[in-house]
């Protein structure tokens, strides 16, 4: 079973944070909460928009796919993003349909949404 977590670019230092999400509707922000021992945690305020669940999944070098991150694989970039209830990868500056996010062994993290959106205006050249 897969390791249900998220991450988030925290409000104030721009830095990424892991743990549960909580969303607020006030003031229009969403926290993460990251477990800290057996009985207490630390609450971090992050960047709306910025949320991205961990798939289960990592690549070569074991770093964990989240949506919004974006992988190359042998000739292909793409985007992990979520929806009809699983995690898909979406070709960038092509026509290849979505296709569900498995078999990792051959793809590598390049960069994400939030800090490289450059990299989804075309297919890029890494």
């Amino acid at each position: 079973m897969r390791e249900i977590k998220f991450r988030g670019i925290r409000e104030k230092t721009g830095e990424w944070v892991y743990g549960y999400l909580v969303m607020r509707e006030e003031p229009f922000l969403h926290d993460i909460v990251s477990p800290i021992g057996n009985q207490s945690s630390c609450t971090w305020a992050i960047k709306r928009g910025s949320e991205g669940q961990y798939t289960g999944q990592h690549d070569p070098t074991a770093t964990e796919f989240c949506e919004g991150d974006i992988i190359k694989d042998h000739t292909d970039y793409w985007e992990v993003k979520f929806f009809d209830g699983a995690f898909w990868i979406v070709a960038i500056g092509g026509n290849a349909e979505p296709e569900l996010l498995c078999g990792n062994d051959y793809m590598e993290i390049i960069g994400n949404r939030f800090e490289n959106p450059e990299l989804l205006k075309e297919e890029p050249t890494c």
